[in-house]
């Protein structure tokens, strides 16, 4: 959780469309992190939102490079 820098939902998720574009705060460390929309999300599995880690993850990764987001590594 410590290098999380998003939380990914589907563009096609209805439920979430109003916090594309927001910010959360990632609360162990304090830190704003963006909801965005990528059709990586499979919004039919769990809550249908995923926290994004693409220092740790190949898949994360891949979402990172389309969002230009930071890469934490601890």
């Amino acid at each position: 959780m410590l290098g999380d820098t998003a939380v990914a939902v589907n563009p096609s998720d209805k439920r979430y469309a109003h916090l594309i574009g927001k910010m959360l705060i990632l609360p162990l460390v304090n830190r704003e992190i963006p909801v965005i929309a990528d059709e990586y999300v499979d919004m039919e599995f769990g809550t249908g939102a995923v926290k994004i880690t693409p220092a740790h993850d190949p898949n994360d990764f891949e979402v990172g490079q389309r969002h230009n987001l930071e890469q934490i590594k601890l």
